[in-house]
């Protein structure tokens, strides 16, 4: 009860002011942190509030990046050359450039010291591995949003965007700011209906509708990289997919949000004979698709959550609660909840029925992507009428810094 009524108080809490541009056209913006990071063995990683005046050490780096990965996944192409490409609990991808001859981006990745999934599986030496754990530090409140600028620290200090041909090497520092636009989405609301409405209430009390549901999710899938994100949180956002978790910790289940363009790639074929994901697009079926596109897919999302918030007995709990981002659920009447707990579990009962709300669903099946989900899970979610995330309302500083040396 006491995390519904936080999460309520921070979708519901009067706007505070701001001034600029929608995000339909060019928004202001103001930088709410950088993050620092030395590319060599125990290599520190560093952020700063301050625009780089005064820096917290807040982990370091295990492995150097030596190259790139020259045939990122599709995604990518949709973001700016030096720019974060994907923000994750389980990676944060940067883009150099576009490749000529794929038309795919020229990556490279960092990640933490967990288990590594994904993109960052495909070229070793293209990824840089951190000692910080998955969902945290730069993996959580402290990471940046789709689209952030990345920056090569130079002589003089001097900050330069990646050359289109820059390849990391030993010693190098990178700079990466993230910025608020504002006015700032204060949360978005999806009508989980063909044709449902998508509205943006923004950081100054507008509301806006700036879209429509394609098509409605209605059942829960296999996304790897939830088992680093608890239910209800963002787990990635990148050009062209929302990675929302329903699984605790250790366990795997969510779905996803997409855009029109990106759903009909032949690439990912398997997303339009299932119902894990929700497709979204403008009002306008004439409008371009929405990949690379704020608010959705580009500078306003990323994970943000830590499970100690209270249980850790933190002084400053309530601002760290403050900095979280939040999804929640209508599945009847007005009012929200919190998403359902729905996670895929092996060793679960077979046919274990759907328990109480609030109550852990552990679907049996294999977490094995090539086996084929049971039919529950493609259910799972037919109840939800409505989604909305919640963004945080403040950047998540801690009070007392701890440098996440789990992995030393």
């Amino acid at each position: 009860m006491l995390w519904l009524l936080l999460a309520i108080t921070l979708s519901s809490a009067p706007p505070a002011t701001a001034e600029g541009q929608r995000l339909s056209g060019r928004a202001a913006t103001s930088e709410e942190l950088r993050i620092r990071i030395e590319n060599r063995p125990r290599g520190a990683i560093m952020v700063s509030r301050d625009k780089g005046a005064s820096w917290h050490r807040i982990g370091q780096v295990v492995q150097a990046a030596t190259t790139v990965n020259r045939h990122g996944y599709n995604a990518s192409r949709w973001v700016p050359d030096s720019t974060v490409a994907a923000t994750a609990v389980n990676a944060i991808h940067i883009k150099v450039t576009t490749d000529s001859t794929s038309g795919r981006g020229v990556i490279f990745s960092i990640v933490p010291a967990d288990k590594k999934m994904g993109a960052a599986t495909n070229l070793p030496a293209a990824t840089m591995v951190t000692n910080l754990s998955g969902g945290r530090g730069i993996f959580g409140g402290l990471g940046p949003c789709v689209s952030s600028p990345v920056y090569q620290v130079l002589a003089k200090a001097t900050l330069a965007p990646l050359a289109p041909d820059y390849q990391p090497a030993i010693g190098d520092i990178l700079v990466i700011i993230r910025r608020r636009p504002a006015p700032c989405p204060r949360y978005i609301d999806f009508e989980n209906k063909f044709g449902g409405l998508i509205t943006v209430t923004y950081d100054d009390g507008e509301r806006k509708v700036i879209g429509q549901v394609l098509r409605p999710v209605v059942g829960v899938g296999r996304f790897e990289g939830t088992v680093y994100a608890a239910p209800g949180r963002l787990r990635a956002n990148h050009a062209a997919a929302i990675d929302i978790s329903t699984s605790p910790l250790g366990l795997i289940g969510g779905f996803q949000i997409i855009p029109r363009q990106h759903a009909n790639d032949p690439e990912v074929w398997y997303i339009r004979s299932n119902t894990q994901w929700m497709v979204v697009g403008p009002l306008d079926g004439r409008e371009p698709s929405w990949e690379g596109i704020a608010p959705l897919f580009s500078s306003c999302l990323y994970p943000s959550y830590r499970s100690d918030d209270i249980t850790g007995h933190h002084q400053d709990w309530f601002a760290r609660v403050m900095s979280r981002c939040q999804v929640l659920v209508k599945t009847s009447g007005e009012s929200w909840e919190l998403l359902p707990r729905i996670a895929f579990d092996p060793e679960a009962a077979a046919d274990s029925p759907r328990p109480a709300e609030g109550q852990l669903w552990r679907i049996k099946a294999s977490t094995n992507p090539y086996v084929p989900l049971p039919s529950v899970a493609h259910t799972a979610l037919q109840d939800v009428t409505h989604i909305r995330i919640v963004l945080p309302r403040q950047v998540f500083w801690p009070a007392q810094w701890e440098e996440d040396s789990q992995h030393e």
